[in-house]
């Protein structure tokens, strides 16, 4: 009995690397399509804050959170020590129509100090400290030209502190193995913020600008700190005077 083979049709090399360019030729096209659309609306833009029409603003910042007369009690209520400096890093949103803007923000921000809690000398125990916090924000914009703008402007929101107390065990663990649960002794303290701002933007390219601003701002926390099961208490507790200087880079995008 006779096996009759049977020959797959093979596809000429000349056929897959047509194939393969007009494959690449429709992605550059769509690359491009979309570099046009964002061109086009980048012009858009540009053209609404000229024309007092609504587009939407992108902001990123970083810059210095300072609370110079908080009273900070990272090891027990009976020792503290006044005012602290932090960095912070934030995001903004902001749908502007005409001189106004609304919108909302979001800031985190670490303490550039480590204090020593108590403890067994031998736990070389330490206290770290982070804040984040959300706010709804209202500008206006008292001077608005084509290449430069000036605002003020409210905000209201929520903070949240979050205490943190670690071991050398904890930062410099001897093994590899992760246990389950936090890696350090932790209290949430949350409480509201209000606060006015100051700012202004040099317009450097038709969509960019690069600016700055300055917030005062208030935050009620809860007057009786929370402690832990080894006595350590939240470090920052009643009304807290804070201070806010960053720098901005904004993006703007028609609607």
């Amino acid at each position: 009995m006779a096996l009759i083979g049977t020959q797959l049709p093979t596809q000429h090399p000349l056929r897959t690397l047509v194939a393969f360019s007009g494959a690449a030729a429709a992605l550059l096209l769509s690359f491009d399509a979309a570099a046009q659309d964002t061109s086009a609306a980048s012009r858009r833009a540009a053209a609404a804050r000229e024309r007092g029409l609504p587009y939407t603003v992108f902001e990123a910042g970083v810059g210095f959170v300072a609370l110079p007369a908080a009273e900070v009690c990272p090891r027990s209520i009976d020792e503290c020590s006044t005012g602290e400096i932090s960095l912070g890093l934030g995001i903004r949103n902001l749908y502007e129509f005409g001189p106004f803007g609304i919108g909302a923000s979001v800031i985190w921000a670490t303490t550039l100090r480590n204090d020593d809690a108590r403890g067994d000398p031998d736990l070389e125990r330490e206290h770290g400290r982070r804040y984040f916090l959300v706010e709804a924000l209202f500008r206006y914009a008292y001077v608005q030209t084509h290449t430069a703008e000036a605002w003020v402007g409210t905000g209201i929101g929520v903070v949240s502190i979050r205490d943190s107390w670690t071991v050398k065990a904890d930062r410099d663990p001897v093994n590899e193995v992760k246990f389950v649960g936090p890696d350090s002794l932790i209290i949430s303290t949350e409480g509201l913020s209000a606060s006015i701002m100051a700012g202004g933007a040099w317009i450097f390219a038709e969509n960019f600008s690069l600016g700055g601003l300055f917030r005062y701002g208030n935050w009620i926390m809860p007057f009786e700190p929370d402690t832990t099961p080894l006595g350590d208490v939240a470090s920052l507790s009643g009304r807290i005077d804070v201070f806010e200087l960053t720098t901005t880079l904004a993006y703007r995008l028609a609607l």
